[in-house]
């Protein structure tokens, strides 16, 4: 029962992990994250998007004109980049559901979440003119959902995430994809089970000495198949670095006031700041903080090794590339990079590079 009506809910998708799902969901939406999805007889989107920008937002105008989304109210699509202006374009021309653009400050100082604060605004009274009033109270409620809900994926990530080995890139990537998708609360509940059952040892979130390789797979989303064939790799304990994955997995969790205020704004602002402070992106415009971004992760979890998958035509991860190439040869970690268009097509080539690449860390 529980399933039909979270099956009933009408979505509203996302892109970028900086869109605050608490004011969809205050908004009575599921909040829904849009990743692309091979399907059988793909519709062409040459008429809309040209083949030379970046395969995120060809492969999502794909899946939405094959009927891949079901249910869809609207869209919130992030101000990340170009080429997800271009989408957004296309789809207030031909989309059936209602689409939104959200622009998303690229610095994390006091103007930034001042700003983001007004733009968290007008997108609670847009979606509350779509669905229910985003007020106080219900922005409130939700915020505590997904409190908990980070709380829970933190405590899967120290227990479960960071320091277990079988399979353990392709549960944790699982992990974030049903976290992403699923109605918050019903996901609380399955998540606590899992807690539950995990039991309650502190294990802390360093990674336990199996004699196992650890690997970074950083940069742009990559394709579900490189992740599973990473994942099968039995002497491998992989780190999917993307917002499909750990970043999206160590979000900040909102403090709200203590007592009972409910005023929109504040809770806002508090809103903003977290998801500003949450770990940065490549578009970032601040290189330093990417940097001791990349610094920790190579150390708190002993990457042996990284593989970079870099996006075709995403300059952000050309960029981030070069800045990580630097960091990697000081460390001397040996690394490779990875170029798809996120299609199955690109999977037999990374196959045989990724596995020359893997015997030299034996």
């Amino acid at each position: 029962m529980k399933q039909r009506i979270e099956d009933q809910k009408q979505k509203v998708g996302w892109f970028c992990t900086y869109t605050p799902e608490e004011v969809i969901h205050a908004a009575g939406f599921r909040p829904y994250r849009l990743i692309p999805r091979y399907t059988e007889g793909n519709s062409t989107v040459e008429d809309a998007l040209p083949g030379n920008i970046c395969p995120y937002p060809r492969k999502i105008l794909s899946n939405l004109r094959s009927g891949l989304y079901e249910n869809m109210a609207g869209i919130v699509v992030a101000n990340s980049c170009n080429a997800m202006i271009h989408l957004y374009n296309v789809l207030k021309e031909e989309g059936s559901f209602f689409v939104y653009l959200l622009d998303v400050p690229r610095r994390q100082d006091k103007k930034a979440v001042d700003y983001y604060t007004l733009e968290l605004e007008l997108l609670a009274d847009y979606l509350g003119s779509q669905g229910k009033p985003v007020e106080g109270q219900s922005l409130r409620r939700s915020v505590e959902i997904y409190r908990q809900k980070n709380k829970l994926l933190e405590q899967c990530c120290q227990r479960y995430g960071f320091t277990t080995g079988k399979a353990f890139a392709k549960n944790l990537y699982n992990l974030a994809m049903e976290a992403a998708e699923m109605e918050p609360e019903l996901f609380i509940n399955k998540i606590k089970k899992v807690v539950k059952e995990e039991g309650t040892g502190k294990q802390g979130n360093k990674p336990q000495d199996n004699g196992k390789v650890s690997l970074l797979l950083a940069g742009g989303l990559p394709p579900q198949g490189l992740v599973e064939m990473l994942s099968e790799q039995q002497g491998l304990q992989l780190y999917p670095e993307n917002c499909a994955g750990l970043r999206y997995l160590q979000k900040p969790k909102t403090d709200l006031p203590s007592g009972k205020n409910n005023n929109r704004k504040e809770i806002l602002k508090l809103t903003a700041r977290s998801y500003l402070q949450k770990p940065p992106c490549p578009r970032a415009f601040n290189r330093q903080a990417r940097n001791n971004y990349y610094r920790n992760l190579l150390d708190d979890l002993q990457i042996r090794a990284v593989i970079y998958h870099d996006l075709i035509f995403c300059d952000m991860c050309h960029y981030d590339y070069l800045m990580l190439k630097e960091l990697l040869e000081e460390k001397n970690i040996p690394h490779l990079k990875v170029k798809s268009e996120l299609g199955e097509e690109d999977l037999g080539q990374l196959k045989t590079r990724v596995e020359a690449f893997l015997e030299i860390l034996e």
